[in-house]
């Protein structure tokens, strides 16, 4: 093991991901916090506290520290942030000497100053912030320093954001508060409103990663979910086709695409010409959900890449910083 270690870690609103650089070995985490509802000390983290979710006594709370992309709980934040380096740094020796943290492009001075205090109470040598687009578009193999425009979308649990870089810098970068969250969300109410029956937001989620599309790029089918039957009051199982799961989505869908349509309608014509040319790159967990190419396609012209295991772009593109900070260090701050 060697005497040096580097970090990297990118918290996220669903997913958080901490990478050790000696190892190469990551940790994908759900950002789930439970905790006892008279205390502040957390009983479990990650894929623990999510399988508690909805099953959770009175006297247990599991939270969700992050929300729409920004901290909603700062207290419970942190303690999700100090048990994740915890768990990432377990059995391991030597000392962390660089540390790269990943921030939300719209992260305000207070969540930034929050983050970096967090950071603070571990013995690390230096500590880098760097913004997520910038991260995301290197890990989606993205030559940022190139006088080309590249459009960039990160579809995450709690945002999406829109990005287009150039030149080693974001000429724009478009932030909307929704992502696989809100597509959970609207999963549950369409359910609820269209077959009066009730499921979970964790039903929702695998839902959507099984059955969903926001196209009709697979073939119809149907398929069995168990829930509260909220007109006949008792539990039973009920079939639903996965075109309503299609429909569902299109309200959060039509927003991204709007939110699309915004971020190019403000380009030069030199950079609409070579996104035209290159297309749109998508990362995140939203990426996998079928149908994003054809509907992008339909709507702005623009073929789409999706990189392999789009929810890592983001740590791979922090692990190319570890590589070399000195040629990316006009990326970060410190």
């Amino acid at each position: 093991m060697p005497l040096f270690q580097h970090l990297a870690i990118d918290l996220g609103t669903a997913y958080s991901v901490a990478y050790l650089f000696s190892d190469d070995s990551f940790l994908w985490e759900p950002t789930f916090v439970a905790l006892k509802r008279d205390g502040r000390f957390p009983l479990a983290i990650g894929r623990e506290a999510k399988a508690m979710y909805g099953l959770n006594p009175s006297n247990i709370r599991v939270v969700q520290p992050l929300a729409d992309g920004v901290i909603s709980d700062f207290e419970v934040c942190s303690l999700y942030l100090q048990c994740l380096i915890k768990k990432a740094l377990k059995k391991k020796r030597g000392i962390v000497r660089n540390v790269l943290f990943c921030l939300p492009w719209g992260a305000t001075d207070v969540e930034v100053r929050a983050y970096r205090k967090q950071l603070e109470l571990f013995p690390f040598s230096r500590i880098f912030l760097v913004r997520e687009p910038y991260a995301a578009a290197l890990g989606a193999d993205i030559s940022l320093e190139n006088p080309s425009g590249s459009l960039v979308i990160d579809l995450g649990g709690g945002t999406t954001e829109i990005t287009v870089l150039s030149l080693n810098g974001i000429v724009q970068c478009v932030s909307l508060k929704v992502g696989g969250n809100a597509m959970d969300l609207s999963i549950k109410q369409e359910i609820e409103n269209r077959h009066r029956f009730s499921i979970g937001l964790k039903t929702a989620e695998e839902i959507k990663i099984r059955h969903g599309s926001i196209a009709p790029v697979i073939e119809d089918h149907d398929f069995e979910i168990k829930g509260f039957h909220r007109l006949y009051r008792f539990p039973r199982k009920k079939q639903i086709n996965s075109s309503d799961i299609r429909q569902a989505l299109e309200v959060p869908v039509q927003k991204i695409l709007s939110g699309i349509a915004y971020s190019l309608e403000s380009l030069t014509p030199e950079l609409i010409s070579d996104i035209s040319a290159k297309g749109a790159v998508l990362v995140g967990g939203g990426a996998l959900l079928k149908g994003w190419p054809e509907r992008i396609k339909k709507r702005f012209n623009l073929s789409v890449q999706i990189p392999e295991n789009p929810h890592f772009c983001v740590i791979r593109g922090m692990k190319k910083i570890l590589l070399d900070l000195k040629k990316y260090q006009p990326l970060l701050e410190e």
